[in-house]
């Protein structure tokens, strides 16, 4: 099941069918200790506003325990149902282990290669078809985002998403005679972080975010 949802955690007849998901991930977090998510990912838990605070996009997400329920600090950036589950899923599975330097593919992810040519279509032939003539506006919406930036590709970036958990962007200008090209990586460490269907949903809404902030 995709995670991908435009809609907002509050409205939206696309966002109940993802209802299930969101209630599981949410009974989960009411049995797990904050100490065991705190000690685990390293994020903080404001005692007295009862959430953890999830870095990521250039802003906080806050967690509100034992319910789960979720809000950001970016009021240009609504909490879609599929970024809620994968954030739950992160406090439930992740930990704050050190990146390995070790850039990887969708494909090479456990499972990746059976969902790689989706990936490729929803994540990175995006990228290629709206910014390969127009790079700067890619790198103005990922500022916007919080990108670093390397020396990678005609442009290359990072984005933290979540803690310790960054995707970098390599892509190469296209014109009417030379077609773009653009790959979107993971550190290794993922794997310990997230399933690899969340880090598809990872992919995939970062792509659309940047899509929209370019045309801001």
């Amino acid at each position: 099941m995709s995670l991908s949802s435009e809609k907002s955690l509050s409205f939206g007849t696309e966002a109940l069918g993802y209802k299930p998901a969101l209630d599981k991930a949410q009974k989960r977090l009411t049995r797990t200790s904050i100490e065991d998510i705190t000690n685990r990912t390293g994020v903080k838990f404001d005692e007295n506003e009862e959430h953890f605070i999830v870095t990521g996009l250039n802003q906080d997400y806050y967690v509100k325990y034992p319910s789960g329920e979720i809000s950001n600090s970016n009021p240009e950036l609504n909490t879609t149902v599929g970024m809620a589950i994968v954030i739950l899923h992160f406090l439930l599975r992740g930990d704050n282990w050190p990146l390995r330097a070790d850039l990887v593919s969708y494909r090479e992810l456990p499972g990746g290669n059976v969902y790689n040519d989706a990936f490729q279509r929803e994540a990175v032939e995006p990228i290629i078809d709206n910014f390969s003539e127009e790079l700067d506006k890619l790198e103005k919406a990922a500022q916007k985002l919080g990108a670093q930036f390397i020396d990678k590709g005609d442009l290359g970036f990072s984005i933290e998403i979540l803690p310790t958990i960054p995707l970098t962007y390599t892509v190469w200008a296209g014109d009417d005679e030379v077609p773009g090209g653009a790959n979107v990586l993971f550190d290794s460490s993922i794997v310990t972080k997230l399933h690899t269907e969340d880090i598809a949903f990872l992919g995939e809404y970062l792509t659309h975010l940047l899509i929209k902030f370019s045309k801001k």
